[in-house]
């Protein structure tokens, strides 16, 4: 007797269909808001200033973004490229969310540039090889090409269709090389302490990763409809078996990278150290490391709890708040000790980003929950049927 095979259960289109209307709404007031605010008074929109704050609220943004993209296409390579069967089910959905956070990181530095085109123009055609963001900037390049070139040959060709091999590696490749010199950007710095370091590119390849997992969990769920009833056996079966060991792994890894670093800064004399007791007596900072990294970490490292959907959804929705917070720390912060002192620079520098950069941060989500959930109702994103 022959048996007909029950569709597994699709995506949640009433709720995309809500989420595409907020984020297009959103992305016109948010995005209306700061193209006005830029065509009248300009960069002063923004508080950041010329005594040491050269990087704001947008940069934050644009680093958090790009390191999540890329983190997102580490993660889809890992049936792309390695071909581990296991990760299929999240991998095109990996793939475009890679898209859509790229496509708003790049429109929150476009943001804070005063010539973001003159930019693009003059940056890789400038042979400054000895400048790091000389090799990021084409690195960025050929990212965006592979990311173009597998979304029109593997997603847009339909659920059963095959990733493209060399698109995918290069897209691999592009990943990792524009994570680690993004690290490198701020770690070579050494007349700033707070970022100097080696370490700093290998913490950004483990932050990328992290953002990537928390992300696939969250934007998985949310395919669903928030119901992990929904999930298909071979998602369910990923989800709570080698994605939540990798991201417990992870979480150690990122949890010994925080640590290891305030403990190095807070036992440290040398100028430009400071920062880390500061940080410390804030009660942001403590939130951060005891419910932003804690919380997670005691659920992703404990098999009963990580294993939990509901509880995965939870640390995953902590984990990427505490991650921004952390990569808003970590910008702003290299920058708090001026590098040339005077009566002008007593103690620490302040800041805090107007209405404007708030928006602008406002506007990179929106756009990329607008160019995801067009990607969720466009593609197949689920993966093929088992």
């Amino acid at each position: 007797m022959n048996t007909i095979a029950q569709p597994r259960p699709a995506a949640s289109a009433p709720l995309m269909g809500l989420v595409l209307i907020a984020a297009a709404v959103g992305l016109v007031v948010a995005g209306g808001y700061v193209l006005s605010q830029l065509m009248t008074v300009g960069h002063s929109a923004y508080n950041t200033d010329s005594r040491g704050i050269f990087w704001g609220l947008p940069i934050v943004t644009y680093d958090f973004f790009l390191l999540s993209s890329t983190g997102l296409t580490m993660l889809a390579s890992a049936w792309t490229v390695f071909g581990l069967k296991d990760f299929e089910p999240i991998a095109r959905r990996a793939l475009w969310l890679s898209v859509a956070a790229l496509v708003g990181g790049v429109a929150a530095l476009f943001m804070e540039l005063g010539a973001p085109l003159r930019a693009m123009l003059l940056i890789p055609t400038s042979f400054q090889t000895a400048a790091p963001l000389f090799w990021k900037v084409w690195g960025v390049v050929f990212y965006t090409v592979a990311l173009a070139v597998l979304v029109l040959k593997w997603l847009a060709a339909g659920a059963e269709a095959q990733p493209p091999r060399v698109p995918a590696v290069v897209a691999f490749a592009a990943a990792v090389f524009i994570t680690f010199v993004a690290g490198t950007v701020y770690g070579m710095m050494a007349m700033r302490p707070f970022w100097f370091g080696g370490e700093v590119s290998l913490g950004f390849i483990v932050e990328a990763l992290l953002g990537g997992v928390t992300f696939i969990i969250i934007f998985t769920h949310l395919a669903h409809g928030m119901d992990a009833s929904r999930f298909d056996a071979r998602t369910r079966t990923l989800m709570t078996g080698s994605l939540a060991g990798l991201f417990g792994v992870l979480m150690v890894a990122h949890a010994f990278f925080v640590a290891s670093r305030l403990v190095a800064g807070l036992w440290s004399n040398a100028d430009g150290m400071q920062v880390w007791h500061h940080l410390w007596s804030r009660p942001m900072f403590q939130a951060e490391l005891w419910i932003g990294i804690g919380v997670p970490l005691l659920i992703t490292v404990l098999p009963g709890l990580r294993k939990s959907l509901g509880l995965q959804l939870v640390a995953a929705v902590i984990a990427i708040v505490a991650l921004f917070v952390a990569r808003y720390d970590f910008v702003i912060g290299g920058q708090m000790v001026a590098l040339l002192k005077g009566s002008w620079a007593h103690g620490l520098l302040q800041y805090s980003p107007s209405l404007t950069e708030w928006a602008v941060l406002a506007t990179a989500v929106f756009l990329a929950n607008l160019v995801n959930a067009l990607g969720e109702k466009q593609f197949a994103l689920g993966g093929p049927a088992a």
